[in-house]
């Protein structure tokens, strides 16, 4: 069987409803009425809370039903971040929330609503976190306070049912650690989402460049991954297409611009379903950069993605599918229609040129990439070792 055949598949998603286009987000408030919820506390980054063409969209559109704007998001990503978001629902009574931004804040307002739904303070959670590795949904579903994204950002990371967070634990021996942790679950999908390019093209350019590659990634894993169907295919394929042409003028150009969100969207649809997942090997490296020096998810996937799509070509992967999506006879052809998005993003082509990376710290960035989870969802009969990813990392380099 070849990529470009249909495997049997079972697709089961139940996507929150998706609003695009320029001005949805004048819809936002409706949303809220048709669910019976009145009063949305707004959850975001301080940058975010700063950037006043946004906010003023996002409370014209929420009107009366605005509580408040609680601004403690930040990229780390932290429990604590979610226990504050809590405590402030809680005073206000707030029946929504509406994060605004990035990956970092639906994360955290999703970690927040479970908490929030078990009645879990941070030490309560921090304790379940040291203890079982992660935060239990709750048994009622009924519970938890409903997520209406605005997403600003490009990383595709907002039709999920998972959350990741990160989590300051007992170490044991009177110290204490952070750990990587999150919440997962169906009942976890947000209930509505609102993509209004006009609200991405307030995002600075460097920070839609950076997330572009990683919502871009994965549409290209989910064409090769072992748990790809027929849907995704479908999904993925119009999604890179989308991408490819609207990525590189997307600055510049209002069509571009809105073919990307577009793009982003098809990228992420079906890509996170219950005890299944598309997204696989480029993430994983993506993870392993990330632990080792602390870079930005972007920034490692553009320079990572071509050698590590060369690395599974050479291994023996069929990449058919990706190919035919990239309208191409060759996987090296594909390859150079990633660097094409890439360098028109102006990413970085090589880990030596991003700030903070060093040679010394490929073997824990390897380590880290081959334990993955997320290698359950690669290729089928792909088997990254420890040392084929520190190969990867060294062309990278």
């Amino acid at each position: 069987m070849t990529a470009l055949d249909t495997p049997p598949f079972a697709f089961d998603y139940d996507p929150g409803a998706i609003h695009y286009g320029r001005d949805c987000i004048a819809d936002l408030g409706d949303a809220l009425a048709e669910r019976d919820r009145d009063t949305a506390l707004v959850v975001c980054g301080s940058n975010v809370a700063g950037n006043a063409e946004l906010m003023d969209a996002v409370g014209d559109g929420l009107g009366d039903r605005l509580a408040e704007v609680f601004a403690g998001t930040t990229p780390d990503k932290r429990l604590r971040e979610a226990a504050r978001a809590v405590e402030h629902a809680d005073d206000l009574g707030a029946d929504a929330f509406v994060p605004v931004g990035g990956g970092s804040s639906l994360d955290v307002a999703t970690v927040a609503s479970v908490l929030r739904a078990r009645g879990l303070s941070l030490d309560d959670a921090r304790a379940e976190v040291a203890e079982t590795g992660g935060i239990a949904t709750p048994d009622d579903p009924a519970t938890l306070t409903p997520l209406f994204p605005v997403p600003t950002t490009l990383a595709g990371a907002d039709l999920s049912v998972i959350a990741g967070i990160a989590a300051e634990v007992d170490d044991g021996a009177g110290g204490s650690e952070v750990v990587s942790t999150g919440v997962g679950g169906a009942d976890l999908m947000p209930e509505a989402l609102f993509y209004d390019p006009a609200l991405f093209e307030t995002t600075p350019e460097s920070v839609l460049a950076g997330s572009a590659m990683n919502g871009f990634d994965k549409a290209i894993e989910s064409l090769y991954s072992r748990n790809r169907t027929a849907v995704t295919d479908a999904t993925a394929t119009r999604a890179v297409r989308l991408l490819t042409d609207g990525l590189p003028e997307m600055t510049d150009d209002t069509a571009a611009m809105d073919r990307a969100v577009a793009g982003v969207v098809l990228a992420q649809y079906g890509i996170s379903r219950p005890g299944e997942m598309t997204i696989n090997v480029i993430h994983a490296f993506g993870h392993g950069l990330r632990d080792a020096f602390g870079i930005q998810q972007g920034l490692a996937h553009a320079a990572v993605a071509p050698h590590a799509l060369r690395a599974m070509a050479d291994a023996g992967v069929d990449l058919s599918m990706l190919t035919a999506a990239f309208g191409v006879g060759t996987v090296e052809q594909a390859i150079a229609e990633v660097e094409r998005v890439r360098d028109a993003l102006d990413l970085p082509s090589s880990l030596s040129t991003i700030d903070g990376v060093d040679d010394g710290g490929l073997d824990e960035a390897a380590h880290v990439t081959a334990a993955d989870s997320l290698l359950a969802y690669a290729p089928e009969g792909y088997d990254l070792t420890e040392a084929d990813a520190r190969a990867v990392l060294d062309a990278t380099f």
